[in-house]
Order: structure tokens, then sequence, then C-alpha cells
């Protein structure tokens, strides 16, 4: 994606070659913007453990 898109920049304050930055009033598609926000999100979650995801989801 930073190939094709400028405003998705190197991951600022995170490890650069596996996180991005994306300028928040650039000229991303929303469709890609979406789908990057939406597999972070799952790799986060992911991180967390069992009982932390269950407490996120209101699943207590």
């Amino acid at each position: 994606w930073r190939k094709q898109y400028e405003d998705i920049i190197p991951g600022y304050y995170m490890n650069k070659q596996h996180w991005n930055s994306v300028k928040a009033d650039g000229e991303v598609p929303d469709d890609i913007l979406k789908d990057l926000l939406d597999k972070a999100y799952q790799i986060v979650f992911g991180s967390f453990s069992k009982k932390k995801q269950k407490e996120i989801l209101g699943d207590e």
C-alpha cells in the first residue's frame, strides 16, 4: 500500500516494517482504509487475553 498511496507511511511510534500510519485527510479510498483498520483491530484484539476479550465484548 505504501507504494500505491503516498498517504500511507511507515508506522509512527510503531514497528515501521509491520505497521502503517495513514494521513486522515489523505487520498486513501474508504474501502482500503476500512480494510486496514479492520485488520489492525483484529491483530490487537487477538493479542489480548481471553478474559480481556470477553470484557471488551461484554460477555462477562
